[in-house]
């Protein structure tokens, strides 16, 4: 059988990968599996999501499914308004962090979750079986839901606005025209913060930076930081599902740091909990929360199963959170879902609560150093690539949740992994010394080049 799923949905080129032929058929697959019950179709700002989301529609249709549509809005508003409406499941057109000229369809369940990847077996099963459901009764659109609007009321019912308000800060905001635009300024404005707003209007074709918000897409924006006087700044992904924070220093805080201080404040709220993580992540998370009596679990990389992940632990019982090095947050007591504007809401609680910046927050984590590029790997078979590379270094100790993570020692460790939503291979690499982490992750680029070479 093929595979049309990656890490996190279905993204691809649109009018290539991804064409609305794919989309029709993939989204009768939907349909057959949500047979019978209501769902939600939303979308992200980009301009090939309007057509997308007719195709989907027309799909729906087809196979009588019941739908409503939420528009356009950060995923974690979707899932929320899943949620928040009582529906079976949604659909969201959106490639997230991918280029501009990417499109995607992310998948829910019932509770607003992103699909488990058992059940997107299931779906690729009856998509390439052909096993549509037709239905003789052709639905239409039930009607549009607001999906914005219960989203930030329940994440200021998540924090003490109060305290917040009173602290009167100012944050600049950079939501690369994505979704953040519609959000991050109504969530500012009622907990009273001054914003200072760049790229916060919506435009597909992302002309300010690329919707990934990387430390390279960042430079000027950390000026800018600097220069507002802002106590901290936030820039989000395509679908703000992920927000990358800047210290009032002008300091880009890394998803894995700037996790681990989210965590920190986390447990302090919720009491003794797991943090579930992926293994790209960086070791000082592991060190921070065991200072605080608590317990990593390490899964392989993807919001799908670390969200499983919190879930299975949740259902036995216990209390967890997540987190991703790429800057995702998953405060579960809101939803075990990252989400990029609720990670925003709970930096602004941190200070307040510890009354201390965000530059003082950072320095008080262990001093590690993780750094990360990617190698691009099409048409080449990215696993057999790894497996050679794992034999190279064969005498050290080695990880294999995902791709391998290799040891050089108790500081020091490398990761190499390939991307489950672009054609490459993501390289991680982590030590005490900056230099260092630059030293190694330089070094497995080349003997990655070398081997794809081959």
């Amino acid at each position: 059988m093929g595979k049309i799923f990656g890490t996190n949905g279905f993204r691809g080129v649109f009018g290539q990968e991804l064409n609305l032929d794919i989309v029709y058929n993939l989204t009768l697959s939907v349909g057959t599996f949500f047979s019978g019950k209501e769902i939600l179709v939303g979308c992200d700002t980009r301009n090939t999501s309007e057509i997308v989301s007719k195709v989907v529609f027309s799909a729906l249709s087809d196979a009588g499914v019941s739908f409503y549509y939420s528009s356009i809005a950060p995923t974690p508003a979707h899932q929320y308004a899943v949620k928040f409406y009582g529906l079976d499941g949604g659909i969201v057109v959106t490639a997230s962090h991918n280029p501009p000229e990417y499109n995607g369809i992310k998948l829910l369940g019932k509770n607003g979750d992103e699909l488990p990847h058992s059940l997107e077996d299931i779906i690729e099963e009856i998509h390439f079986s052909k096993r549509f459901k037709l239905s003789e009764l052709k639905t239409r659109c039930k009607g549009t839901l607001n999906a914005i609007e219960p989203y930030i009321n329940a994440i200021l019912h998540q924090v003490d606005a109060s305290e917040i308000s009173k602290r009167k800060y100012k944050v600049a905001v950079d939501a690369a025209c994505g979704t953040a635009s519609l959000c991050a300024t109504k969530l500012l404005s009622e907990l009273n913060v001054t914003g200072f707003y760049v790229n916060c209007q919506p435009d597909g074709y992302f002309p300010s930076r690329q919707p990934e918000p990387l430390r390279e897409n960042l430079i000027e924006f950390s000026k800018f930081t600097e220069k507002v006087k802002a106590d901290f700044s936030v820039a989000f992904d395509g679908d703000a599902d992920r927000s990358i924070f800047i210290d009032n220093k002008g300091r880009v805080v890394w998803g894995d740091k700037s996790g681990a201080i989210l965590s920190k404040h986390s447990i302090k709220k919720l009491g003794k909990c797991y943090v579930v993580t992926g293994v790209s992540a960086s070791l000082l998370v592991e060190r921070v929360v065991k200072d605080l009596g608590c317990e990593v679990i390490w899964t392989k990389v993807g919001s799908v199963i670390i969200t499983e992940k919190i879930n299975e632990l949740v259902s036995k019982g216990y209390k967890a959170i997540g987190l991703e090095e790429n800057g995702g947050f998953f405060y579960t007591p809101h939803q075990p879902t990252r989400d990029g504007c609720m990670s925003l809401a709970l930096m602004l609680e941190a200070l307040a609560y510890e009354n201390k910046s965000l530059a003082e927050l950072h320095d008080e984590l262990p001093k590690l150093y993780m750094l990360k590029s990617k190698v691009e790997a099409k048409n080449v078979e990215r696993e057999d690539v790894i497996k050679r590379l794992s034999e190279i270094y064969s005498g050290f100790r080695q990880d294999k949740i995902d791709g391998v993570r290799i040891w050089l020692n108790e500081n020091e460790w490398f990761l190499v992994r390939p991307s489950g939503t672009e054609p490459i291979i993501r390289i991680f690499a982590e030590s005490n010394s900056e230099e260092r982490a630059k030293e190694i992750l330089n070094k497995v680029i080349e003997e990655v080049k070398k081997l794809l070479a081959k």
